[in-house]
């Protein structure tokens, strides 16, 4: 029911909206990168859904980075406006619900998002590379991957935004936060853990590293501990309001 409520509130914010124009914005850039590159990426050897990761990722990632930035500001705007938040805390609603609600929809969208940029970039490795075979295996196995190193970002967005009235301020932090972590050296399999670092890692590069496995489960764990995190945070907020 939380689920349904929750999507309810943003369906006039133009959130959905915002999504899936950014996943469609996402998703032109290796168009347009093919159609300015297309003969220097075709003399490449490899998988071509690899050379297209390669080079098109770095751009896609901060683009899905930046709109759960504005999406999980645009979530808590909506609660904080008008005193919101105050009214439901007299109401029989767990906090904690409503924020794992938003967590929910925000993870969905992003899978959304992840399946138009994988839509797209298979369609172009079909179109420019004639030794590309389809499967679709690889793909979801691609997007799966794509989408777990992502929540971590997701979800410590959503603990800020929680915590932050002002929209601008939580916007503020998450702008600052992924051009500072994006400047971390992505070979470094520490710091490359950092959520707003991991979204930028490619499915490939580390199953060639052997690291697939460390991020699947560090980025899982992740997740896991920012809400855990959130839960703690809403029952000290509610000891001091």
């Amino acid at each position: 029911m939380s689920l349904v409520i929750e999507c309810e509130k943003l369906k006039r914010t133009g959130y959905f909206t915002v999504f899936l124009a950014g996943g469609f914005l996402a998703a032109a850039f290796p168009v347009v990168y093919m159609m300015v590159k297309a003969e220097e990426m075709t003399s490449l050897s490899g998988n071509p859904m690899d050379i297209l990761m390669a080079a098109n990722w770095q751009m896609m990632a901060m683009l899905n980075i930046l709109i759960s930035i504005c999406g999980a500001c645009m979530m808590y705007h909506t609660e904080y406006a008008d005193n919101g938040m105050q009214k439901m805390s007299v109401l029989p609603i767990r906090q904690e619900n409503m924020f794992f609600g938003k967590f929910v929809i925000a993870a969905l969208v992003l899978s959304a998002m992840a399946v138009i940029e994988m839509a797209v970039l298979s369609g172009c490795a079909k179109y420019w590379f004639q030794s590309y075979v389809f499967d679709l295996a690889e793909i979801l196995k691609i997007a799966g991957f794509q989408i777990v190193v992502t929540l971590p970002t997701v979800m410590l967005m959503l603990v800020i935004a929680s915590a932050c009235r002002n929209m601008w301020i939580s916007l503020g932090i998450g702008v600052i936060l992924v051009f500072t972590l994006s400047i971390l050296p992505q070979d470094n399999a520490v710091l490359s853990l950092f959520p707003f670092a991991s979204p930028y890692q490619i499915f490939s590069a580390s199953v060639e590293n052997s690291r697939a496995v460390l991020f699947l489960a560090a980025c899982g764990i992740e997740t896991v501990l920012f809400g855990i995190a959130e839960v703690v945070y809403l029952k000290v907020r509610r000891c001091f309001e």
